[in-house]
Parts: C-alpha cells; sequence; structure tokens
C-alpha cells in the first residue's frame, strides 16, 4: 500500500492542485548550460586538431630534411637552411655561429619524440635576430 504522505501530488480531490512554476526558465537555463558545455567541448576538439595538424606538418618537415648521422629520442636539434647544403638538421644552436659559417635561415628548434613525431620548440626565425 502507497503511503499517501511521500507521494509528490495529491491523491485526493479535495487536495490542492500542484502547479510547476518556473519550467521555461529552468529548460532555458538547461539549455544554456547545455550549449556551453557543447561549444567549450568543440573548441577544445578544434584545438586539439589544430595542435595535431601542426604537429603532423612539422614531422612531415623534419623527416623530410637528409640527416647525415643517427637522431636520438629526445635530444633538441636545429633546422637550417644552406645555399650550398640546402636544409640539413643540427645540433648547433642558433647563437653558437660565427659569422662566417652561419645559415642563410634558421626553421626552428625540434624535439624527437619517443613515438617518432617532431616537436617544434621554437618558432621560425633569422639567426643572431
Amino acid at each position: 500500500m502507497t503511503k499517501k504522505a511521500l507521494l509528490p501530488f495529491g491523491t485526493e480531490p479535495s487536495f490542492p492542485a500542484i502547479e510547476m512554476t518556473y519550467t521555461v526558465e529552468w529548460d532555458g537555463h538547461l539549455a544554456g548550460k547545455a550549449r556551453n558545455t557543447l561549444t567549450a567541448r568543440a573548441e577544445e576538439i578544434k584545438s586539439d586538431y589544430n595542435d595535431l595538424t601542426e604537429l603532423a606538418r612539422d614531422t612531415e618537415f623534419v623527416n623530410s630534411i637528409p640527416k647525415r648521422y643517427d637522431v636520438q629520442v629526445g635530444k633538441d636539434y636545429y633546422v637550417y637552411e644552406s645555399a650550398k647544403d640546402g636544409m640539413f638538421i643540427s645540433i648547433i644552436e642558433p647563437h653558437e655561429w660565427t659569422t662566417n659559417t652561419q645559415p642563410m635561415l634558421y626553421h626552428g628548434q625540434f624535439l624527437l619524440s619517443p613515438d617518432g613525431t617532431w616537436i617544434k620548440k621554437s618558432k621560425h626565425t633569422t639567426p643572431h635576430s
């Protein structure tokens, strides 16, 4: 047998009618909250996609450069370009070059990660700038 006192509604015709107030406002609040959550998540996915696209582009770029030695995971490498050698990868940092030996272009600092991707650690700039 159901205990009438525990029911959320009246069980006799003489009981007052139960009115639901603010349902439209509450539904609007929930819809807004859901919209905000979905928008934030979509922005995260877009950011993740952009990061992944950049990682793929950087990895393809560095992998396309001929290596004159074995590269090691966890080490930083610097990508340069010269008229004589074309694109090359080096362990020499931009500030370590002399005026006579400095390559024409510096394309950035990259780290070889354990999964084989190349992570860009610095933006493209020119040496000594």
